[in-house]
């Protein structure tokens, strides 16, 4: 079969989506297999990103052609009321991706890292900006080396782009959003922390006291995965959320610390189809230490 024939065939089925075992496949066209993916190296519009922190690992060896980003300093910046590790403006996220990584706003973007999350954020953070075309590579840089898939070690020559972004506010919450929709039956807000951070027996660092936001329930987002990069059965995580009120039919606020986490279970609930999803990136952070907002606070100060 000629190349592009076949690239034209991978390209058509680029968005299927992983088939796992125990269940039935995601809904949302948030995944690609790792064979899939390498059928697209060194294919046109297609931009690989390595989302691995450590760039000395990215230099040893990763996807051929894979740019690299280190997206928890590269990705977040300071927001109002000094608020860390939001979200960057429209322009500067516009010069990111299309300068920085050469993304277009027709390129296929296709993520991977090794700890289940620094990819996911960056999933989000495209999707704020309007770009749908994006997926995560299904097992992660794991799945790629345990298949043996093609790597390299040179650098990347990115070829800068013209990326134009259009915020898309559907998938956003902002405080005063939450404060309008506490106490309405349609809406339900997760927090997406550990347990001890949801309870405020303890607290992250950029939290001004323990505790959480009333109404707010808590799913622990990493203990969704298995291995960090291999997402858990979806009938598993069907029941965990409908136990807990996070159903279809209801509007669904994710919150953590600064948007991590909770961008995290945005991505796990868009696999999932949940068709009303939106992530509330000040997080804790902010609601912390605003004395006005309502809290139900735990011991750690």
């Amino acid at each position: 079969m000629k190349r592009t024939t076949r690239l034209m065939l991978v390209l058509a089925m680029i968005f299927a989506l992983v088939p796992l075992a125990a269940g039935p496949a995601f809904a949302e066209k948030v995944f690609i297999r790792a064979d899939q993916a390498a059928e697209l190296v060194g294919a046109p519009g297609v931009r690989f990103v390595d989302c691995r922190r450590d760039e000395a690992q990215y230099a040893k060896a990763h996807v051929p052609g894979a740019v690299f980003m280190n997206v928890n300093s590269a990705l977040r910046t300071k927001g109002a009321w000094e608020v860390p590790g939001v979200r960057r403006d429209l322009e500067e996220l516009e010069e990111l991706f299309g300068r920085t990584l050469g993304i277009g706003n027709n390129t296929t973007v296709l993520l991977y890292d090794d700890e289940g999350y620094d990819a996911t954020r960056l999933f989000w953070e495209l999707k704020y900006v309007g770009h749908d075309n994006v997926a995560l590579i299904f097992g992660g840089w794991p799945e790629w080396t345990a298949r043996n898939l093609p790597v390299e070690d040179k650098a990347v020559v990115v070829e800068p782009r013209n990326f134009v972004g259009a915020i898309q506010p559907d998938i956003l919450a902002t405080a005063s959003y939450i404060v309008k929709n506490l106490g309405n039956p349609n809406v339900v807000l997760v927090d997406c922390r550990p347990p001890a951070q949801y309870k405020g027996d303890a607290k992250a660092p950029m939290a001004k006291v323990g505790g959480r936001i009333p109404t707010a329930v808590n799913a622990f987002t990493l203990a969704n995965w298995e291995d960090k990069t291999y997402l858990k059965d979806p009938n598993e995580l069907e029941d965990m959320y409908a136990d807990l009120g996070i159903t279809r039919d209801k509007q669904v606020i994710c919150y953590c610390n600064t948007g991590y986490y909770a961008t995290n279970t945005f991505f796990i609930l868009k696999a999932l189809e949940y068709p009303n999803v939106r992530v509330y990136d000040y997080s804790w952070a902010e609601w912390s230490g605003k004395a006005f907002l309502p809290k139900i606070e735990g011991t750690a100060k």
